[in-house]
């Protein structure tokens, strides 16, 4: 019993060490690994800003020209034309706002949510102020007449829907710069 304890402890003396070297190995090699990958992880994000900021910033330009385009003054100045009834110019306003709207829907991926918000929120009031103000017009209204009561009315009332959203993505803009 006690040769096969002696062997037991010559194979432990010549194994242990082995056991440890490879242990000590696996743990160097794995700690070695995992900051290659971090660094490799760092380096594509950093490479990945680069050229994802110029998209950004490009999408924030955007969302500001779709927000003046659907401003209540820019859509009266591009649509209004002599001869459109009332209602055929509100259709045609309503269209405009949702067709710039829907070209521009994609932008939502590279802004904040509250800046997609806001722009949302800002599409809806103008839709609103447009259908408000033609509903207080008589049936037989010109265009000509919806278009002096929507001025009237931002006047009135100093309203100008599109300048918050203007400002706020100005303000949201500047924080990444």
């Amino acid at each position: 019993m006690e040769s096969v304890l002696l062997i037991l402890l010559e194979i432990i003396k010549f194994v242990l060490p082995s056991v440890v070297v490879a242990v000590i190995t696996y743990l160097l090699i794995s700690k070695l690994t995992d900051d290659s990958q971090k660094r490799l992880e760092l380096d594509i994000r950093k490479s990945n800003s680069v050229s994802f900021t110029p998209i950004k910033l490009q999408a924030y330009e955007r969302l500001v020209l779709l927000v003046e385009r659907i401003s209540p003054a820019t859509l009266i100045q591009e649509y209004n034309s002599p001869g459109l009834s009332a209602l055929e110019l509100k259709n045609i306003l309503i269209i405009a706002i949702n067709s710039e709207f829907s070209h521009n829907i994609s932008q939502q991926i590279y802004i904040s949510n509250q800046a997609w918000a806001m722009t949302k929120l800002v599409k809806e009031e103008v839709l609103e102020f447009i259908i408000n103000t033609y509903q207080h017009l008589p049936k037989d209204a010109s265009g000509i007449d919806l278009s002096k009561a929507m001025i009237d009315a931002m006047i009135a009332s100093n309203l100008q829907p599109t300048q918050k959203a203007i400002d706020f993505l100005k303000a949201e803009i500047r924080l990444y710069f």
